[in-house]
């Protein structure tokens, strides 16, 4: 960056800023992000093997069995579509919904299990099978068990035993009017095995890795052209001088397999500095830059700090924009048409390489009144390409 000439009156270069501040508060009104413990199912599907024994023992009984649509029943294998819910594909922990189930008709008689949830969030040895049987929620099954293996990204559970709760038995018996000798249904009866094949919509990522942006020349020359430095905050590293370009590092969020949802979260960032002379000077803080594939976005925590004082129009008295942490902003579109976008399922690594970030409106408008130039010069505008960014995040 070049050296400031000459000193430049503060009262001429920063009254435009003071007439934005509103803009920059309001483009810092974001909440803050959360962290996800699970990782949110994005497809699968369940297989229910249905006992001879317990098939056997409600025909006998008179009872009939059919499938609740979206589900299917062939045979004796009733086939489940995952609807939603969370897991941990490293342990197996988690409660995945269900859709579709089960319908029981005796004579007249009908009743329905459905709304399936395969709830192991407290332990994959205690998991249950809860259901809407007979219009009430309650354990519908007692799973036995249960073993867990990875699948790529995802995770495959398999399930040795459905034992029928008694309580599940209980209310089957009474919709159906079965009593006495005539029940059908008896708690703790085996109904079968089951098979689900879980794919997560996002992964959690694993801190590691890193972050690169290459930053455009031309808007390198833009803030060379106001006289504003750029400094890289620890633990980002600057790997080339000319175009600037920066690695930072990874320190977790969430990711989809294919990129195309979830937040990586880095550290670190980039400071920019407009000296006036006599030790005045404007510092612009851009720290934890996140990467919101969602909304294609990259989003940083603002900071200004300044000893320059100006005289806001209409308003009394000589001020400072100091102000401080003003929290998390959106600052740049991110596009990945064009970029080449990897998944391993072995490595669990995604690698997204070649994505460009443009400048956004509001942003260029604050950059402009913090750093532009005296007599209105405003060199910033919404569409400014930023640079190329890169990453590699590895999920757990």
């Amino acid at each position: 960056m070049t050296d400031v000439s000459q000193p430049r009156t503060a009262r001429g270069t920063v009254l435009t800023a003071g007439t934005v501040i509103a803009a920059l508060l309001a483009l810092l009104a974001f909440a803050p992000l959360a962290s996800a413990a699970s990782d949110p199912v994005g497809s699968g599907s369940a297989t229910v093997t249905l006992n001879k024994g317990f098939v056997k023992g409600l025909k006998k009984k008179g009872v009939k069995t059919s499938a609740v649509s979206p589900a299917k029943l062939k045979g004796s294998t009733l086939t489940l579509k995952v609807t939603g819910g969370t897991i941990d594909p490293t342990t197996g922990k988690g409660a995945v919904n269900l859709g579709g189930g089960l319908k029981f008709k005796a004579g007249k008689k009908s009743t329905t299990v459905k709304k399936l949830v395969l709830n192991s969030t407290k332990s994959v040895l205690g998991a249950k099978l809860t259901a809407t049987v007979g219009g009430k929620n309650m354990v519908f099954a007692n799973v036995v068990g249960m073993k867990t293996a990875r699948n790529g990204f995802g995770v495959n559970l398999t399930i040795k035993q459905l034992k029928l709760s008694g309580k599940a038995a209980s209310q089957l018996n009474k919709k159906l009017g079965l009593k006495g000798k005539k029940a059908a249904f008896k708690g703790n009866k085996v109904m079968g095995s089951a098979k689900t094949e879980l794919q997560p919509g996002t992964l959690t990522v694993l801190p590691g890795g890193s972050a690169g942006l290459v930053t455009d020349l031309g808007s390198a020359l833009k803030l060379n052209e106001v006289e504003v430095s750029l400094a890289v905050v620890a633990p980002a590293t600057q790997t080339a001088p000319l175009p600037p370009a920066f690695l930072f590092p990874i320190a977790g969020g969430t990711l989809a397999p294919d990129a195309s949802a979830g937040i990586v979260q880095t550290l670190g960032g980039l400071t920019l500095t407009q000296s006036f002379g006599g030790g005045k000077e404007t510092k612009m803080t851009l720290g934890n830059i996140n990467l919101d594939l969602g909304t294609k976005t990259a989003t940083v925590e603002v900071s200004v700090e300044s000893n320059v004082e100006f005289n806001p129009v209409g308003e009394p008295g000589v001020k400072q924009a100091n102000l401080g942490a003003l929290g998390r902003s959106s600052i740049a579109d991110l596009n990945l048409t064009g970029a080449t976008i990897t998944s391993d399922p072995a490595t669990h690594k995604v690698t997204v390489t070649g994505a460009t970030a443009t400048l956004q409106a509001l942003t260029a408008e604050v950059l402009n009144s913090v750093f532009g130039k005296p007599k209105g010069k405003a060199p910033f505008k919404a569409g400014d390409p930023l640079g190329v960014v890169s990453f590699e995040a590895t999920t757990e």
